[in-house]
């Protein structure tokens, strides 16, 4: 695992030792930020289920003004630390270690751009996660959600969200979602 672009471009990242811990590959991750890349300037990132923490550093190499990260595991909080600390972005960076989707109700009150939402394959944590998400009103305006899951879990976004895109690699699949616009009459 590396960093691939901005301020900490080629940095090898701690990979995790725990089979339980299933880094998103740079392959996904490269093609991910393909499709961000013009959105990540300056923008507040939500890493849910972070591990090691590779997605939510590339978005702060790339620019991003903040990355918080969130994750249920004290080995991928320790395996996070030492990756912000070795790409030197620790200061753009907030760690909070609780239960997934619990801890998500302790963002109350903040907003972010982009929600990176990576949670163990076929476990069901995807709904609950976006309940908590819509149900905290995290999600900017303009913000949008990246879940990546399973090529071959199912998902049925909620009624308030949208699906605007959905690419597969190979075993992973990334859903670009956005909270639904309310028209009024």
């Amino acid at each position: 695992m590396r960093v691939i672009s901005g301020k900490a471009r080629g940095t090898t990242l701690f990979s995790p030792q725990d089979k339980n811990i299933r880094p998103t590959t740079d392959f996904v991750k490269e093609n991910l930020y393909n499709i961000i890349q013009n959105d990540i300037m300056g923008i507040q990132f939500l890493d849910i289920f972070a591990g090691s923490g590779a997605i939510g550093i590339e978005a702060l190499s790339r620019g991003a003004k903040s990355c918080t990260f969130l994750d249920c595991s004290q080995k991928s909080i320790d395996l996070l630390r030492k990756n912000l600390e070795k790409t030197r972005l620790a200061n753009y960076a907030t760690i909070i270690k609780g239960e997934i989707p619990a801890v998500i109700k302790k963002l109350a009150g903040q907003r972010f751009d982009i929600i990176f939402l990576d949670p163990p394959y076929f476990k069901g944590l995807a709904d609950k996660c976006l309940c908590a998400i819509i149900e905290q009103d995290i999600l900017d305006k303009d913000g949008f959600i990246v879940l990546e899951i399973a090529s071959k879990e199912d998902f049925n976004p909620q009624p308030n969200l949208e699906v605007i895109k959905e690419k597969i690699y190979g075993a992973s699949k990334l859903i670009f979602l956005q909270v639904k616009s309310v028209v009024m009459l």
